[in-house]
């Protein structure tokens, strides 16, 4: 059995996979599993090293071997169109890796909408064609409040792709309106075989995606991060 991690700033993510493949949700803020069958753990970290340690410590697998996945030029058949690869965000990376093993000889968009929205094109050679950045739904929206007088905002997300008629959704709806018209010009510049959309903010955006041939998987990046085992 192998422990994957997703440890991010704010939040870390976790999954266990066995060594035939499948894979299992793991709580972190509630685990009673027990981990002593884990033989190494895969993990992407955005926040320091700090954060990671406090992890061993948490999960008592200080004895067990740690390996940080990190983005790369090249890896299972995936490029990397980067000059400086290492400079590809370890999501991005790992997410374009998933894709590729879930969705073999596929030209793919890969949606990751979380804080920040991304897509890239990955072609069905495996080549990293090139991506985009913008803010998500929620960045928007607070970047929009924190920098204007008069606008504000509600705690539970409304949005709908219609016309507003309040202050609150006339900024949300506009938000969704944003990304969606984001991920369309993105089809239109370079059309896939598949769309494939991963993210927290997965729920507000996909039932406005159902004319594309769309496939949601929220996991994505710990497909990517599995392709690492014992690699």
């Amino acid at each position: 059995m192998y422990l994957l991690l997703d440890i991010g700033n704010t939040r870390s993510k976790a999954m266990l996979a066995s060594c035939a493949g499948s894979m299992q949700r793991l709580d972190l803020q509630s685990n009673t599993t027990d981990l002593s069958a884990v033989q190494a753990v895969y993990y992407a970290a955005v926040a320091g090293q700090d954060k990671v340690q406090a992890l061993k410590k948490q999960l008592q697998l200080q004895d067990k071997p740690w390996r940080q996945i990190e983005s790369d030029a090249y890896s299972f058949g995936v490029r990397n169109c980067y000059s400086q690869p290492h400079l590809l965000g370890v999501d991005r990376w790992l997410g374009m890796l998933g894709a590729n093993w879930l969705q073999p000889s596929t030209d793919v968009l890969v949606v990751d909408a979380g804080t920040a929205v991304t897509l890239d094109w990955l072609g069905a050679d495996g080549e990293h064609q090139g991506g985009w950045i913008l803010p998500g739904l929620k960045l928007q929206q607070q970047s929009v409040v924190q920098k204007t007088a008069k606008v504000f905002n509600a705690d539970t997300h409304q949005a709908r792709l219609q016309l507003g008629d309040d202050t609150v959704s006339c900024l949300q709806n506009g938000c969704l309106a944003a990304v969606l018209g984001a991920i369309q010009q993105a089809w239109e510049l370079q059309p896939m075989q598949q769309l494939l959309l991963t993210g927290g903010d997965t729920q507000f955006l996909a039932p406005y995606l159902k004319q594309y041939p769309l496939r949601l998987e929220p996991d994505l990046l710990f497909y990517g991060l599995s392709r690492f085992i014992d690699s």
